[in-house]
């Protein structure tokens, strides 16, 4: 059992699987983007497998993928579906921007995944490209139908 410095059990793991994201969102990034990190810095699937099964026996039982935005990355599917074998792991989430999420809900909703935040900061597409500076609204909407059809 993993706990923290004030004894509470952490049973939570929130994995960052890129730093890069599709938007620019102005609370975010700068419009230009950031320094990103070189493939060769970022944990690979296997990586972040082989630490989520060893986390999972010491008593994690839900893991949140997150980003930057999480399929941005290649393959992110093959992560999900290793992470969602791990015995004993309870709970398999994510948060997104949406934008490159709606083709994967249905292989998602498979996999076990019950739970999706969608980043999404208003219901208005001229707003959503000011904030975002992209513009991306009707790929985000189309998520969340995607989300609520399958019951997530």
């Amino acid at each position: 059992m993993i706990t923290d410095n004030h004894g509470r059990r952490v049973n939570y793991l929130r994995l960052a699987v890129t730093d890069r994201c599709n938007l620019r969102c102005f609370y975010c990034m700068p419009e230009d983007g950031l320094n990103w990190l070189s493939r060769a810095e970022l944990m690979s699937y296997e990586e972040m497998l082989r630490s989520c099964a060893l986390l999972v026996k010491m008593g994690i039982e839900k893991i949140r993928i997150t980003g930057g935005e999480p399929f941005v990355r290649k393959d992110i599917m093959k992560l999900l579906s290793g992470l969602s074998k791990l015995d004993g792991l309870k709970e398999l989430s994510m948060t997104t921007n949406g934008v490159l999420t709606a083709p994967h809900v249905a292989e998602m909703k498979a996999l076990g995944i019950k739970s999706v935040n969608l980043s999404l900061d208003t219901l208005d597409a001229n707003r959503f490209f000011t904030i975002t500076r992209r513009d991306e609204f009707a790929k985000v909407m189309a998520t969340l139908d995607e989300l609520l059809k399958h019951d997530i």
